[in-house]
């Protein structure tokens, strides 16, 4: 009973869980279609990539676990024999990590104006974490059983190596929004929107990465690591296609024109006496583009100092 609990009884939940994230994603794709329409066809694209490869990652999950419960139940010798679908799982789910990993750095360089060293070492980890991924599928084919397969440490690279991405690129995407506020409150509050969204999402597979790492060293009896495996990839899909679904409301929040206009001319009253000269306001306008969001930062307030009298 020990052994029906610790592997097929973790992999069971686990797979539950990654299919109601599955419905999130299914969701979260419908929504974007719907609201972003003239987004670009690349960003589309890759949207459907995403989706095709959780989709099928869910059906090979579903057949991976439907093997030990079900076609060989009271088999208890059979869970330890690695089925051929779960290899797939392994490797969709890398494929959907390089993606949204890819879509991150992006983001990196981005923000941090292009700087080459951190981009360059985020994609080298990157690229390690795809090939340890893509080694440890063809190890799931090549060695017939779970105790053989953890007896090999070459996963622990690929679950290090993920782990290292996603907290890099959570940090520096952290660091460099809270060195991009302008002082103005219409920009600072769309900033403050992003590191909340960025907390939320790139934590979360942060947090998952490591507790991978932890399982696989701690549990060697257990497959709770792979259980939690076949849920970072539905987290990675999920913080993708929050991140896009979330440009609208980042873009509308924040105080309109009107309260701007309204305090500026509080603040030129308490500043100039009447009666005062015709004033020409210089508006300098500065866009920044994250992920799609453009950050017009100062299209709505004048810049200091830059008032004629």
């Amino acid at each position: 009973m020990s052994v029906v609990e610790n592997i097929a009884g973790t992999l069971l939940i686990s797979i539950f869980l990654a299919a109601i994230l599955y419905g999130v994603t299914t969701t979260q794709t419908f929504l974007y279609y719907q609201n972003y329409p003239k987004d670009r066809l690349l960003l589309k694209g890759l949207v459907a990539l995403v989706w095709v490869f959780e989709t099928l990652h869910t059906a090979f999950c579903i057949d991976f676990i439907y093997n030990y419960v079900i076609t060989n139940f009271d088999n208890p010798e059979a869970l330890n024999d690695i089925y051929w679908s779960g290899g797939i799982t392994v490797v969709l789910g890398v494929l959907v990590a390089g993606v949204v990993h890819a879509y991150y750095i992006r983001r990196v360089w981005i923000l941090s104006n292009h700087n080459i060293i951190l981009t360059i070492f985020l994609a080298l980890v990157a690229l390690l974490r795809f090939a340890f991924g893509i080694t440890t599928t063809t190890l799931t084919y090549r060695i017939s059983h779970w105790t053989t397969f953890r007896e090999r440490h070459l996963p622990l690279g690929g679950l290090s190596s993920a782990a290292t991405v996603d907290l890099v690129v959570a940090g520096s995407l952290i660091y460099f929004l809270e060195h991009s506020r302008t002082g103005f409150d219409r920009s600072d509050s769309r900033i403050n929107l992003l590191m909340v969204y960025t907390i939320n999402t790139g934590l979360i597979t942060s947090i998952v990465s490591v507790v991978i790492v932890v399982t696989y060293a701690s549990l060697p009896s257990t497959l709770v690591f792979l259980g939690l495996v076949e849920i970072q990839s539905k987290l990675y899909a999920n913080s993708f296609l929050a991140s896009l679904n979330a440009r609208s409301h980042i873009l509308n929040h924040g105080p309109s024109h009107s309260e701007y206009s309204s305090g500026n001319s509080s603040r030129n009253r308490r500043i100039h006496n009447p009666p005062m000269p015709a004033q020409i306001s210089i508006l300098q306008e500065t866009t920044h583009t994250v992920d799609e969001v453009p950050m017009d930062d100062f299209s709505s307030k004048p810049s200091k100092g830059n008032t004629l009298v």
